[in-house]
């Protein structure tokens, strides 16, 4: 009954969206401000994805992929990420070598001229992304305080690889994304499905 009675009244709240039921029947709602959020981060996705400001020499990809110690997939997903596109996702599992690849492309994105950055959720996780690529690396949350400070400000001849990618929430993700829209940056959102899920909501 007090069950009923909570939901009877969550369910009056004007902020509250029906979104449907999921793939078990069951009823799922979000808020005005999450669809919201949802919608910017997509807007952001889909317009960094057409947009192709990030171009690295052939030639220095082709070097790049070929580099002694790359598995095929690695190989391949080098060529990925080094692709002109502003926005490039890389999904692998643990162990599979994600962070020797990165710092091969790390590589060819500094020969080209970029600056590369590296974040991850957490410290640990940003600690591991720089042992294992390279790639200077921070918290998300201690990168955009910088920002808010207007210190480190993404630029256009940026590359930010955002390690762990899926345990970030979505507003986070919408903020970073915006941000780096914004400055014309290019992001590497680098992630594996097994991983545990984000905290936030996302």
């Amino acid at each position: 009954e007090q069950f009923s009675a909570v939901m009877v009244q969550v369910e009056a709240c004007p902020d509250l969206v029906a979104i449907g039921k999921d793939g078990h029947g069951r009823e799922r709602f979000s808020t005005r401000e999450m669809i919201g959020v949802e919608q910017r981060l997509e807007e952001a996705s889909l317009a960094m994805g057409r947009s192709q400001g990030h171009a690295v020499p052939l030639a220095v990809r082709r070097v790049a992929m070929a580099r002694d110690g790359l598995g095929d997939e690695q190989a391949l997903a080098v060529g990925e990420v080094t692709k002109s596109r502003d926005l490039s996702v890389v999904v692998g599992y643990a162990g599979t070598g994600k962070s020797t690849m990165l710092g091969v492309a790390c590589a060819a994105w500094e020969e080209a001229g970029y600056r590369v950055r590296g974040a991850a959720l957490s410290g640990i996780a940003a600690e591991g992304l720089e042992a294992g690529s390279g790639i200077e690396s921070r918290t998300l949350a201690s990168l955009e305080r910088a920002w808010e400070r207007g210190f480190d400000l993404l630029e256009r001849g940026d590359v930010l690889v955002v390690d762990e990618a899926g345990m970030v929430g979505s507003r986070q993700m919408e903020r970073v994304l915006s941000a780096a829209r914004g400055a014309g940056a290019k992001v590497v959102l680098v992630g594996d499905p097994e991983q545990l899920q984000a905290i936030e909501a996302g």
